[in-house]
Order: structure tokens, then C-alpha cells, then sequence
């Protein structure tokens, strides 16, 4: 059932379900102005009041978006997320598909990636702009680790321009009440736990590494556990394999799914289907098993989108479907 819980190093109350705010900036297909401030107004209607977003999203469209949808909210009733480590630039427009970031008609901007100080102040700034607010809730340091950058000492200097210079803008703007927590959002846990090394978020964002067939991360927890550090799950359906197993477009990890993983799925949507409860359900529902998790969350991208997530994260689960998952690796 959806709830709020806690980011205990600030005391923050976050609702357990949050809408992910890729999907409204043409993430894998184009939608139009109306078609995402639909989404989002709908997700309003039925009382989604967390919200996630980036710059890298549409190169800035999901924020402009996300703004003018939440517009008849009053500022207090919500609270939204977005990231900094990219600065975006203008560009020549080239319709169609960015190479490489699945976007769609995005706009017109390229992406400088910049973790500095006077970086992440300029990139917040910025969002404030687009998004038509005044503060920003939880600011997440995006995509810092090997997965974006590499492994090279040159591709590592921007760890190190966020260790060293980066992390004390986050700092200032959480002194100065202009966000309310700060954290970092990335596909891998490594980068994290190395970061636990020189800096202190109250926050990780964890997206496509803990899922239902990813259930393994007892270390990270742990870890996390020990720093007094919440965690934020997002992905859950990775990539769309656990909402849509059959469809021929379906992706897993952005890609073509392995049979391997195709036969896993089918094997947890059979008890799934023992239990009567929808397989999109339980994946939306399973991280937060963990009590160190305080939300998930999934991207929507229509009406239907916002509605479908809303009653799977409201959905009475029984305890004997966990049992019966737990049988096969899953708990």
C-alpha cells in the first residue's frame, strides 16, 4: 500500500511511490505537449505527490513538462526530485533519435558533463528555471560512476571533480534551505559505496540493480544501513521485461533480453499468475520489502500509465506469493 517514509538523516517523509518523469520527454517514442501534461495531471488526480526528473531527460523537456503539470499544485503538496552533473548547451537541432540517450525530439541542447562546484550551482539554477519553482527537494548527483564515465584515470577525474569541489555546492544549497536532501542516482551500487569514502548524502538512487530478478543486495543495504543512508529503487520493471514479458520490444538493460532472462521472467509470472495478482504488482512492490527503501520509482508516460502503476502499488499482495518466490531465490 502506498505510504510515506522516512529519509532518517533529514527526517524527510517521502511517499513510497514516485513517478518517473523519462518517460513525458520522448523516452523510446515521441509523445506530444498534451499527451504528457495528461500524464501528469492525471497522477495528480489520483494522488501521486512525488516526482522525479532530470536535465538529461529530453535534454531539459521532462522538466519543462514536469513544471507546467504540476503548476495547479500548490508548491507545499508535492515534492519533487531532479539531478545535476550535466550541464546543457545549445545546439543545432537534429530531429529524431539522439545517438546513444533514447530520446526522441528532444530538445535542442547538448549535454556537458560538469561536477564542480560552480557546475552543479549553474545546473541547479537552471532546473529551478525550467521547472517554474522556487526550491528543489532532493537533488541527486547524476550518473557519476564506471557505467557512464569509464574506468581510465581521465574518465575518472569527474569523481574527483565531485569529491573535491562538487559535493560542498550540495552541502551549501541544503544550509541554505533550497533543497531539502541530497543524494546520488546511478545503475550501479560501486559508485556509491565508494563515495561513502569522501562525501555524506542522505540518499541513493538506485536504478535497474534490485529487482525481481536482481533480488541480491544484502552488502549494499548493509552499507547503507550502517551511514544512515536511504535508498530510492528505481526501475523496477527493468526496463519493461517484468511488465511485458511477450512483446517482441520489450527491453531489458535498454537491450534485447536473453533468453535466459525471457525463461526467469516466465518462471516468476507462473506464481504470479498461481496467486492471481499482476506481475507489473509484485515487481512495483518488492522493493520495498526492505525498509531501508523508501519509495520506487516507475516511469509513466500516459493517463493509463499513471492509473495501471497507482493500483499495483495499492494491490494486497498474500503472503504466500513472497513465500512462494522466496522458493525460487527471490526474497
Amino acid at each position: 500500500m502506498i505510504e510515506t517514509r522516512a529519509i532518517k538523516s533529514v527526517t524527510l517523509q517521502v511517499p513510497t511511490l514516485t513517478f518517473g518523469g523519462a518517460s513525458i520527454a520522448n523516452l523510446f517514442r515521441k509523445i506530444t505537449n498534451e499527451e504528457a501534461l495528461a500524464a501528469v495531471r492525471r497522477a495528480v488526480e489520483l494522488g501521486w505527490r512525488y516526482f522525479d526528473t532530470a536535465p538529461h531527460y529530453g535534454s531539459g523537456l521532462s522538466e519543462r513538462r514536469l513544471g507546467l503539470g504540476l503548476r495547479d499544485l500548490e508548491r507545499d503538496e508535492y515534492l519533487l526530485s531532479t539531478k545535476v552533473g550535466r550541464l546543457l548547451v545549445s545546439r543545432e537541432h537534429t530531429p529524431g533519435l539522439d545517438a546513444g540517450d533514447f530520446f526522441y525530439d528532444e530538445a535542442p541542447f547538448n549535454r556537458h558533463y560538469d561536477y564542480t562546484y560552480d557546475g552543479i550551482m549553474r545546473s541547479f539554477e537552471d532546473s529551478i528555471q525550467r521547472l517554474g519553482l522556487r526550491w528543489i527537494d532532493i537533488l541527486h548527483v547524476h550518473d557519476l560512476g564506471v557505467y557512464t564515465h569509464g574506468k581510465t584515470p581521465e574518465e575518472r577525474e569527474y569523481f574527483k571533480q565531485f569529491c573535491t569541489s562538487g559535493h560542498k555546492a550540495l552541502e551549501e544549497l541544503k544550509a541554505k534551505g533550497k533543497i531539502k536532501a541530497w543524494g546520488m542516482g546511478a545503475n550501479e551500487e560501486e559508485i556509491f559505496l565508494e563515495a561513502l569514502e569522501h562525501v555524506s548524502p542522505d540518499v541513493f538512487m538506485l536504478a535497474n540493480r534490485y529487482n525481481l530478478l536482481e533480488p541480491d543486495r544484502k552488502h549494499f543495504f548493509g552499507k547503507c544501513r550502517e551511514r544512515n543512508v536511504s535508498v530510492i529503487v528505481a526501475a523496477p520493471f527493468a526496463t519493461g521485461i517484468l511488465v511485458h514479458p511477450d512483446r517482441a520490444d520489450t527491453l531489458y538493460e535498454y537491450g534485447q533480453a536473453p533468453q535466459e532472462v525471457k525463461e526467469r521472467v516466465r518462471q516468476i509470472e507462473a506464481i504470479c499468475k498461481k496467486h492471481n495478482v499482476p506481475i507489473g504488482a509484485v515487481a512495483l512492490q518488492f522493493p520495498l520489502r526492505q525498509d531501508i527503501v523508501v519509495s520506487v520509482t516507475c516511469g509513466v508516460r500516459s493517463p493509463l500509465q499513471a492509473e495501471t502503476n497507482h493500483a499495483w502499488a495499492e494491490m494486497d499482495i498474500p503472503a504466500a506469493l513472497w513465500h512462494d518466490l522466496a522458493g525460487i531465490g527471490i526474497e
